[in-house]
């Protein structure tokens, strides 16, 4: 894999993932209301404060286990499919109720308390890691590419959400449908690459 094909994969693999509703989301929606944007930035401080030291061990145990490209990359691609199926078909929601506690506190326990998180990271974000190892201070290139549209989609939407802004509810789920067809692509492309 050249360098562009990579940085077009981890873009588009978390492009899917970072705009996703979920707790973070919600939760610099909430607290947005009250803080703005600070609290979007420190929800994302406190995600990258529990998830880049997960990479960093996934990284480290995946350069001792370079032998399970392919389980990780049919488990990863199983996990973007039913990932994908399943944002697709659930009801798209944003709830603002959620406007008290400490949004980097949040940020931290959002992310270690949420299993899907986790498998993520240990699937496909597993994938991404191994396939980051053939650059140099690829890791570290992996990371910055996922990690900085967390900081920019938690912040808007905490912005969003202060200045009394709200997401059309239709446009959401059209953009859920389209990032559901982006995962759906990379979950079989993983599967495909297993067996190559």
């Amino acid at each position: 894999m050249d360098l562009l094909s990579f940085i077009a994969e981890v873009e588009a693999i978390t492009v899917s993932g970072a705009l996703s509703p979920g707790p973070l989301m919600v939760s610099a929606a909430g607290l947005g209301i009250r803080s703005g944007k600070r609290a979007g930035l420190l929800i994302s401080l406190g995600h990258m404060a529990f998830e880049f030291p997960l990479v960093l061990l996934i990284s480290a145990g995946l350069s001792i286990a370079q032998s399970f490209k392919q389980p990780l990359s049919i488990i990863g691609g199983a996990f973007l499919l039913y990932f994908a199926l399943t944002r697709s078909l659930g009801r798209v929601r944003i709830d603002a109720s959620e406007r008290n506690g400490n949004a980097f506190v949040a940020g931290i326990l959002l992310t270690a308390l949420n299993p899907y998180f986790i498998i993520w990271w240990l699937t496909v974000g597993a994938k991404l890691v191994m396939d980051s190892m053939q650059f140099p201070l690829g890791v570290m290139l992996m990371y910055a590419l996922h990690v900085w549209m967390d900081f920019a989609w938690l912040t808007f939407i905490a912005y969003a959400f202060y200045r009394g802004s709200r997401l059309n509810e239709s446009l959401l789920k059209a953009m859920m449908g389209i990032l559901s067809l982006i995962l759906i692509f990379f979950g079989l492309e993983f599967i495909y690459n297993a067996f190559r």
